[in-house]
Formats: C-alpha cells, structure tokens, sequence
C-alpha cells in the first residue's frame, strides 16, 4: 500500500511540472513590444560581434601573408634559337631570385606570344624545375611558331627581317602556407624571322645525309647490276641468224619480200616469242617498219626456221627507181629485233641485220 501512495504522488510531481512548463510557454507568447524589440537587438549585437571577429582574423591573415616574402622574376631576353621541322623556336630566358632557404616548385610556366595584335603562339610548360634555394635561377622558356603562321607574317617583316612581339609570361609557383601563386611577366620589343640561311642550315644535315644513302644504294645497285649482268652472262641464250632476204610475190598495193631466220634454242623446252620488229632500208634511208606480235615459239633443243614477212608499198618502191641498176637489183639492210622470253631472265632481245641487194618487181612479176 505504501508503493502504491509513493507512485501516486510521483505521477503528481510530473504532472505539476508539465503544468509549470506550459504556462511558461504560454507566457512566451504573450510577451510585451518592449521585451521583443531587446531581445533582437541582442541578437543583432552578438552577431555583429561574431562578423566584426572574422573580418578581424581575415585582415591579420592576409596582413600575415603580405608580410610573405615572395620570389621576385624578371624576363630577360627573348631570342631566335633554331629552325625545326615545322616550326621556327624562339627562346625566353626568366631570372628569378629565391628568398628562402630552401628550394621552391615550379607548378607549371604559361606562355602567350603576340605579333601585331596577334597571338601567333601559346602554350603551357607543365613541371618545369625548382627554385634553386638562396639565389637566382635561370629558366629557358621554349617557344614554338609554326612556319605556316609566320608566313602570315611576311608583309609585315622589316628590311632587317625583324617583327615587333610581345612576350606574356605566367610563372606559378608553390610558396610555404600560400600555396600557389601567379608571378606575371611581359616584354616587348623586336625579334628576327628565320632567313633562308637558317632553314638551309637545317637542311643541310638532311641533305648530306641523304645525299650519303643515294651514293651507298647506287654503290648497292652497282654491284647488283654487276653480279646480275656477270649471272645472266653465264646463261645459255639462242643463237639466231638472218640467212636470207628475197622478193616473195607482189600484191595489188606492195611488193612482198620474206626475210628468213634460223634460230637455234640450247633449251630442252619451247620458248615464246613475243614479237618480231623490223626495218628495211635502201639507198642509206627506211622504206618500211613495223611488228609481227606472238609469230609463235622456237622448238625445243632444236633449230627453228623463222618466216618475216615484210610489204613494201608500190608508192615507195616508184621513187627507188632512179636508183635501180640494170639488172633491176637494189642495195638493201634489213634490221630485225627478236624478242623472245626467256627463263629468269625475262623478255630479251636479239638484234639481227642483213645487208645485200635484192630485185625490184619486174612487170612480168606485177601482171603475170
């Protein structure tokens, strides 16, 4: 019975408390103008207290980071250095002068080359060294222009083939609790075009050393052209002769005369042969020319008899009169090209001529 009077005076307690609060909040809202209107003005007040103390830290640190020492550069030339193969590359030099006693990364070098208004190149070189510690480093910034660019840029070039250019340079280092900061620098003046001289200076490499292959490869062709003319030397050919030229027979418009050719073939298979070529001449001066395409094949270790036809126009024969002698006879040279094609060494040649006279068509021959 006891725990029971105890637990009913706790929920009491509880309840009394729960009343306290709520007539508390009650209140709150019932507060008066005046009590309102202070407590924002202490609102207002701390936080303006909270904004006058981050604009005071921020003022120390940046006062702080003022007070950094920083490395201090200057852009000390900028100068023509070499023709490649598509570019012409110029070469700024930047001294910079390093207060720490310890050596400082360099992030990366921006670079931006200007020509009458005109960016003619830019670029970006990413890690390019450190900052020697205590003292003064040297740094080459290369700059490439490429040769279509600068022909843009003839009619503007000087007698002395110097242009104005304006140089901007971005030098990002990483400083101790800075971090990484931009040291911009410029320049402006004249630099040169590379000349004719500059671009044959360039070449000359190339050229000499081509020049060196050209004189080795013909040594090369020299020799292969020995060895395979020594070879092909040494190969069986056939032997042919030109026996015979003599009037055949005339026709309405021609006088037909055959020329006749044995050819010998050393080989124990038939060759081909491609094509007879031929000329006749009288008197010192050609009458007639012309081919026989594919007349056949010499036969295989064997002599082979060779028919060439050749018509000469009536036309051609009348003005050889005068020149004919009382037995209607006529000095003549036929020259023939044999070619047939032979095992290894391909198409070959063989050049066949025969002098002598032969008989013009009598009338008997023209109308018998």
């Amino acid at each position: 019975m006891s725990n029971s009077i105890e637990e009913a005076g706790g929920k009491k307690e509880i309840m009394v408390e729960a009343e306290g609060k709520r007539d508390r909040s009650l209140l709150d809202v019932f507060k008066s103008k005046e009590e309102v209107k202070e407590e924002v003005e202490k609102e207002a007040k701390e936080t303006k207290t909270e904004e006058s103390l981050l604009y005071k830290a921020k003022n120390y640190v940046a006062e702080k980071i003022a007070n950094v020492p920083t490395p201090e550069a200057s852009l000390i030339d900028v100068d023509f250095l070499k023709v490649s193969f598509n570019s012409a590359d110029y070469l700024a030099k930047v001294n910079v002068k390093n207060p720490y006693s310890h050596s400082i990364p360099i992030c990366e070098i921006d670079y931006t080359l200007k020509s009458i208004g005109s960016v003619i190149a830019s670029g970006r070189i990413p890690d390019p060294g450190s900052l020697k510690a205590s003292g003064d480093t040297l740094i080459d910034v290369p700059v490439k222009v490429p040769h279509s660019i600068i022909i843009t840029l003839v009619k503007d070039i000087a007698t002395d083939w110097d242009i104005d250019y304006e140089l901007e340079l971005g030098l990002i280092i990483d400083i101790p609790i800075v971090g990484n900061i931009t040291i911009p620098l410029s320049r402006k003046g004249e630099i040169k075009l590379p000349t004719l001289k500059d671009i044959y200076l360039f070449l000359l490499p190339s050229i000499s050393l081509v020049t060196t292959v050209l004189q080795k490869m013909a040594g090369i062709f020299d020799k292969a052209k020995n060895f395979a003319t020594e070879k092909l030397g040494n190969i069986e050919k056939p032997e042919a002769e030109l026996t015979d030229v003599d009037f055949r027979k005339a026709s309405f418009d021609a006088a037909e005369y055959l020329g006749k050719v044995h050819v010998k073939n050393p080989y124990d298979h038939s060759i081909p042969i491609c094509e007879i070529s031929y000329t006749l001449k009288c008197v010192g001066r050609e009458i007639v020319s012309g081919k026989i395409p594919d007349p056949g094949s010499i036969e295989a270790s064997d002599v082979t008899i060779l028919e060439v036809p050749v018509k000469v126009p009536h036309s051609v024969l009348a003005t050889l009169c005068k020149d004919v002698g009382a037995d209607w006879d006529i000095d003549y040279e036929l020259i023939l090209g044999l070619t047939i094609d032979l095992p290894v060494i391909g198409n070959f040649t063989i050049p066949l001529s025969k002098k002598g006279e032969i008989k013009l068509p009598s009338l008997t021959s023209l109308f018998g």
